[in-house]
């Protein structure tokens, strides 16, 4: 089958961008065709996972416009006439299965911005997204419960697909190559590294992780920032190590994954997090903690400092391992989650 895949970015970044890289692998690994319409591509990357990759926006432009733009090129290329799937992960028109990443208005609500003409923009055009598809895929109970809320007509075409973890890249190390990338870090044995990745420090919850952090009276404890560089200099204990290309061997390597977030529709580096054995602090409305048991980490009641303070040095008083098996106990296989896709309420074959 040829399978059509939308999104604005198709290269190495975020969540979203991690999971596209994910459905192209799942596509090409069930035998199909996969060809990716983007707005930004790295010719490189595309030629990595497999894919027939297609620019559409070659021409730089203001920020108000490029989603505006991108999504009437895709509606007039009629993609579903000439594809037995399309999927989108953009706010585009003209696919079978939506892909929401996260409500727009939840999530202008969740980080408090006041109204903008941009944000009504984009609500106009996640509305238009889901008026258009056939199925609109959920990556929670919390997002389909938010889509709900706030575009009450697609709730009867939603359904919940947890995203996939690769299990092939995501599990547990054994105890010599944990210490090895423990020593290539800095990290002493007693060492308690918790790890905080994130490509939107705004969103991810930075700010008052690092509050929390100066507070937390424990010497062993140090937090390692992976992902976009922080704007303004660290305090003491905390180290930036940049884009990772290996985040296995980091979740493997450290004791505790952070992330605070003010907004998690899903949270995809917290369930790979996991796989890897490593345990998991997160906000109680986060999409991953529907999956999450005691064992598997620390749920956040909110996102404040002392929240945060608490749970550290609840993480440090208890280090563990998850035990392995994270993503089969919930069905989180690549494969499970294409059979998944393909046999949605979408297109006819």
């Amino acid at each position: 089958m040829n399978v059509a895949l939308v999104h604005y970015s198709f290269r190495r970044g975020g969540g979203m961008e991690s999971y596209l890289a994910d459905l192209v692998r799942g596509f090409r690994a069930a035998g199909d065709t996969v060809d990716v319409y983007a707005r930004e591509v790295d010719a490189d990357w595309a030629r990595t996972l497999g894919a027939n990759a297609y620019r559409l926006l070659p021409l730089p432009l203001p920020r108000r416009w490029r989603n505006r733009v991108f999504a009437s090129r895709i509606a007039r290329l009629e993609l579903t006439e000439r594809y037995p799937l399309v999927i989108s992960l953009a706010r585009t028109r003209g696919q079978h299965i939506a892909i929401n990443g996260g409500a727009h208005p939840g999530f202008c609500a969740a980080m408090q911005r006041p109204d903008s003409a941009h944000d009504r923009i984009e609500t106009r055009l996640e509305r238009a997204m889901l008026d258009s598809a056939t199925t609109v895929v959920a990556h929670s109970r919390t997002l389909a419960a938010q889509i709900g809320h706030y575009y009450p007509e697609a709730a009867a075409k939603t359904r919940v697909i947890y995203p996939p973890v690769d299990g092939q890249r995501f599990a547990p190390r054994d105890a010599r190559s944990r210490a090895l990338r423990r020593q290539a870090l800095g990290l002493a044995p007693d060492d308690i590294a918790l790890v905080f990745p994130s490509m939107d420090h705004a969103r991810k919850g930075l700010a008052p992780l690092l509050d929390a952090f100066v507070q937390l009276d424990d010497p062993r404890a140090r937090l390692l920032v992976a992902g976009r560089a922080a704007r303004k200099a660290l305090p003491p204990r905390v180290t930036p190590l940049g884009y990772v290309d290996d985040m296995p061997a980091l979740y493997a390597a450290t004791d505790w994954t952070v992330l605070p977030s003010r907004y998690e529709p899903f949270g995809l580096v917290i369930a790979e997090s996991l796989a890897c054995g490593t345990p998991a602090i997160i906000g109680a409305d986060a999409g991953v903690a529907e999956l999450m048991g005691p064992a598997d980490g620390i749920t956040l009641p909110e996102i404040s400092p002392a929240a945060i303070l608490a749970a550290l040095k609840a993480a440090c008083a208890a280090p563990h391992r998850v035990s392995p098996g994270f993503i089969s106990r919930h069905g989180l296989s690549l494969a499970e989650h294409i059979d998944a896709l393909k046999h949605c309420q979408a297109p006819d074959r």
